[in-house]
């Protein structure tokens, strides 16, 4: 990862930068993680960094301080994803990178599916999962929140599709990339329902 970033394993140990990160991060950037207001972060880390069976992985700076967070929690066999990305680091790609190791986590453990709760107006977290390449299917719940759910075994084979596309980038590819607003993702702007609906529902992932 640039900038001396590093994807690291944390756990209860790490609270004390766990809760410093939460406490850097804006009460929105809160919201879209935890879906309601949260307290002081000390009084509900230890219990989610302790959890049995789940998996913990942030982003570490060249200052050692944790940039942002993921977590695999596991739930009556399969396993809930969730994130959260300090303000000042978002749009770098730090999300889609935890949530491809995230990925690669669920597929050692065995899950048979992962989900998430997200919001309708999380335009990021939508562009997130839209370039995972992932097929997921959709479930509106109550509140306006709509939990998203993958097969682990298309999250394997979207992972070996983007090892793969990484390697041919690194050829040389890349220098062809667009530049200006014909190469931005159009994820924000087309609003979180319809990218789920269009990128994902009943696809398949493809290299």
């Amino acid at each position: 990862m640039r900038q001396g970033l590093r994807i690291v394993r944390v756990d209860q140990d790490d609270e004390p930068r766990v809760a410093a990160l939460h406490r850097r991060c804006s009460a929105a950037a809160r919201w879209h993680r935890y879906h309601r207001a949260m307290g002081d972060p000390d009084t509900y880390l230890g219990p989610l960094l302790s959890r049995p069976h789940s998996v913990h992985l942030a982003v570490r700076d060249s200052r050692e301080r944790l940039v942002a967070i993921g977590h695999l929690l596991s739930d009556d066999g399969d396993a809930e994803a969730a994130l959260l990305v300090e303000d000042t680091w978002q749009n770098r790609g730090l999300g889609t990178r935890l949530l491809e190791e995230l990925g690669r986590s669920a597929v050692v453990l065995g899950v048979p599916e992962v989900y998430g709760v997200i919001h309708p107006d999380d335009a990021r977290m939508a562009a997130v999962l839209h370039r995972t390449g992932v097929p997921l299917r959709t479930v509106l719940e109550t509140g306006s929140a709509t939990t998203v759910r993958a097969r682990t075994q298309d999250i394997s084979l979207a992972l070996a599709c983007s090892s793969t596309r990484r390697r041919w980038w690194r050829r040389g590819a890349g220098r062809h990339r667009v530049s200006g607003s014909s190469a931005r993702s159009s994820a924000p702007e087309a609003g979180v329902q319809r990218v789920l609906r269009c990128s994902f529902e009943d696809a398949s992932p493809r290299c």
